[in-house]
């Protein structure tokens, strides 16, 4: 930690790691969960999990306490500079560190299965290296081991010849395979390379002791910059900065989550004290279809409310008064003033499971209350009527059919016993009656379909029968 109080990485600190801003992301168990889909979202038998390019900082601890089963771990093209908690992955077989800022191998020491170890494009020096071997000389199954792109392995032309005697159970290094006569040339030169090593490795002691500390947030990361942690760490930032803003672009296109619960509870609670202040007002704010009816049930009112049948009942929140019923419906008001007093207390609400509507039953104070809201008494009168006119009343001896069920019944409907005792004829008369009316019907219709400006048509040719005599010559 610098002293200006901005945070440098700081690859000995074990718990102390910059907080995620601009898109930096650290390893959570939100992440880890996301990336185990292959594996239904199931972490604890989690066997491989890949977390490259994620712009993490450091490996927590959540990794190692959930993920006791891994045996692949994919952290390549991220920024973590330290190896640690991985001491609970004693199943690990492979775990890919490329193109991070690791300058120390370290960490590995309860990975007892370790076979391949990549870590390509890093930073361990020439300082760091001797302990970096002495850490992976006891991995017994360690046969893979991949160092390309290190300073100690650009700078020092002893590198492979030393990390071949040191380790002597490696079959590969950055992908060549170990000959026996490699391993007998580099166990000859191995006193020579340990005493240039340490020699070197004291020179860079000493350079980076006299190098002035430099932020990395001031660094500008241009083409000519360095390639160190503190430029990397630069440029991470900027392309986190870049991605956080498209998916916070993203994000503001995307339809808005409601909460539509919340917003239910505070319009309750804005609505109620409003009423208890007197600022009592008749209002359909969410245009809800209703109707009171008078005449179902003596001596009460019933509001019948047309709710959506799919809506919620917990987004309904219902308040009775004696003289009026407000309701709140999804934020919305529906506030009524009542025909008549009614008992709050005694009365009831019910929701229909086939159409959804809230039907609401309020007893009246006075039963005797005069009716606002029945039926129009010409208008009873008039239906009365029709009623009887259709038949609906009973049938006597000798009275006409009732009307079917399937014909309509209004006020242009025909009445069926209505008719004139004239009109009343049998059925061959009637059969007549109807074929000479199509006849000129279609008469009636063929001339009507003829133009003006054509001929009358010819007269039929009238039929010759083998027996009749043909007509006299003219």
């Amino acid at each position: 930690m610098a002293s200006d109080g901005v945070w440098v990485p700081d690859p000995d600190a074990e718990d102390k790691y910059p907080p995620p801003k601009k898109g930096m992301n650290r390893m959570t168990l939100k992440l880890i969960r996301k990336r185990a889909e292959h594996n239904e979202g199931i972490i604890s038998t989690l066997e491989e999990l890949t977390l490259h390019q994620e712009e993490l900082v450091a490996i927590e601890p959540c990794l190692g306490t959930t993920c006791r089963k891994l045996k692949i771990l994919y952290l390549q093209n991220n920024i973590i500079s330290k190896i640690q908690h991985l001491h609970h992955l004693k199943d690990l077989e492979y775990l890919n560190m490329a193109l991070n800022n690791v300058s120390k191998i370290e960490g590995l020491d309860k990975c007892e299965f370790l076979n391949k170890l990549d870590l390509t494009v890093n930073f361990v020096d020439v300082d760091e290296l001797e302990a970096s071997m002495d850490h992976l000389a006891d991995r017994e199954h360690l046969k893979d081991l991949y160092m390309m792109g290190n300073p100690a392995q650009a700078n020092w032309p002893g590198f492979k010849n030393y990390v071949i005697a040191r380790l002597p159970q490696l079959q590969f290094l950055d992908g060549e395979a170990i000959t026996r006569s490699m391993q007998i040339i580099a166990k000859q030169q191995l006193p020579k390379l340990a005493v240039e090593l340490r020699s070197l490795a004291q020179e860079k002691r000493d350079e980076k002791a006299a190098k002035e500390f430099v932020d990395y947030r001031d660094i500008d990361t241009d083409e000519k910059a360095p390639y160190t942690p503190e430029v990397r760490m630069k440029m991470y930032e900027e392309l986190a900065e870049e991605k956080a803003e498209k998916e916070n672009r993203e994000l503001r296109r995307q339809p808005r989550e409601r909460d539509h619960a919340g917003e239910q509870r505070k319009k309750v609670e804005r609505v109620r004290q409003r009423e208890e202040e007197g600022k009592i007002l008749q209002c359909n704010e969410g245009k809800w279809e209703f109707h009171f009816d008078e005449e179902s049930v003596k001596g009460s009112i019933i509001l019948d409310l047309h709710v959506s049948r799919h809506l919620d009942s917990s987004l309904i929140d219902l308040d009775i008064h004696p003289a009026y019923v407000s309701v709140v419906i999804k934020s919305k008001v529906l506030r009524l003033k009542l025909p008549s007093e009614v008992n709050a207390s005694l009365s009831t609400a019910k929701r229909s499971k086939v159409t959804g509507h809230l039907l609401i039953e309020m007893p009246k104070i006075n039963e005797n209350a005069p009716t606002l809201f029945g039926k129009n008494k010409a208008r009873a009168e008039k239906e009365e009527r029709l009623k009887r006119l259709n038949g609906d009343r009973k049938a006597g001896p000798g009275a006409p059919p009732t009307q079917s069920k399937k014909q309509s019944v209004g006020v242009h409907a025909k009445p069926l016993d209505n008719r004139r005792p004239a009109l009343s004829a049998s059925m061959a008369d009637l059969m007549v009656k109807d074929s000479s009316s199509r006849r000129k019907k279609d008469g009636m219709a063929a001339v009507s379909t003829r133009r003006v400006d054509e001929p009358p048509p010819p007269p039929a040719a009238t039929p010759i029968d083998d027996d009749d005599e043909p007509p006299p010559p003219c």
